[in-house]
């Protein structure tokens, strides 16, 4: 098991874990690359036994860490990979300068809710209809 910073050669496998959940940001390869490449983005993947189960994304900015994509493959959910993602890009984000996290969630995605409170994230506001015009997100 080890946490290491995405590559671009991760991209396939990135999008993959991401189509094995529904609530995710749906980026695609495309979008996975493109985001390695940025310079104010960063991918943490979770591996175990040489090959990634799990990633987030962020993005950081003028003192500003916003929370961009986080998913885990179905079969290892549940087994804490999710919140050690979520605390260690923290860690590197505040290292790097960041003094605000944001995020948006599907209202619907208890899970994922449910993580960014243990991580100590709280509701700070919502967008009606924000998700295909029916699930509102919340602003953490």
């Amino acid at each position: 098991m080890r946490m290491r910073p995405a590559l671009a050669l991760d991209a396939p496998r990135l999008a993959w874990i991401e189509q094995t959940q529904p609530l995710s940001a749906h980026w695609g390869e495309k979008g996975f690359a493109g985001e390695v490449a940025n310079a104010a983005s960063r991918i943490w993947c979770w591996e175990e036994n040489g090959e990634i189960v799990g990633f987030l994304a962020l993005r950081l900015a003028a003192g500003m860490c916003e929370i961009l994509n986080l998913a885990v493959l179905p079969a290892s959910c549940r087994q804490g990979i999710g919140f050690r993602l979520l605390a260690h890009a923290l860690r590197d984000a505040r290292a790097r300068g960041a003094e605000t996290v944001t995020l948006e969630v599907n209202v619907t995605n208890l899970p994922a809710i449910s993580l960014y409170t243990k991580a100590g994230l709280a509701e700070w506001g919502r967008r009606e209809k924000f998700y295909n015009g029916t699930d509102d997100a919340l602003i953490m």
